[in-house]
């Protein structure tokens, strides 16, 4: 028969509302190890007229060892599994897309080590790497940056991507590299 529809209900916490009042603004921040997986969250509470950089401090107290997140550090927002923007650390809280957003859960950003930072090698870049259906070509999951350099085949590109998301070679077998640009999609060999 018909499945029960389940609700799950999540406490905030008490002082949003007075927060609010203070000039803070609640933000969800989601933490994510070198294999592109959330390993924590939390709600920071950061000046309207904040930045990046205030928001980072915030979300820094709240790290814990194990998640390996060491060195430098990068904010973005991703919506609709595609990677919207990276902020950097002047950029001006206002700035965010899920600044002022209701659902604070779903409008967050995500905070992962910066390995590149500032420093790409020259003829590199970063480049965004997604996951989409075959069929639909609707991107899913979490998008991930890998520095690629100019000419760097797609092969080694691909066992790149197999390292940094640990995937077993069963399953990243059936995975096909496919260039996006304006001009449509090209599968690369």
């Amino acid at each position: 028969g018909k499945r029960p529809l389940t609700l799950h209900a999540v406490e905030l916490p008490a002082q949003l509302a007075q927060t609010v009042d203070r000039g803070l603004s609640p933000i969800c921040v989601r933490f994510y190890d070198d294999a592109v997986r959330e390993v924590g969250s939390q709600i920071v509470f950061v000046p309207n007229t904040g930045t990046v950089a205030e928001l980072l401090t915030e979300a820094k107290k709240h790290i814990q060892a194990e998640w390996g997140l060491n060195g430098a550090l990068r904010v973005m927002e991703v919506g609709d599994s595609r990677l919207h923007k990276i902020y950097r650390p002047e950029s001006q809280i206002r700035s965010l897309a899920c600044f002022s957003k209701a659902n604070i859960f779903y409008n967050c950003v995500r905070i992962e080590a910066d390995p590149e930072g500032d420093s790409l090698a020259e003829g590199t870049k970063l480049m965004e790497i997604f996951h989409c259906d075959r069929q639909s070509q609707q991107a899913f999951a979490q998008p991930l940056l890998l520095s690629v350099g100019l000419g760097e085949k797609s092969g080694n590109v691909k066992s790149r991507c197999k390292a940094k998301l640990q995937v077993p070679d069963s399953e990243f077998k059936s995975w096909r590299l496919v260039r996006s640009s304006r001009m449509g999609k090209t599968h690369l060999k």
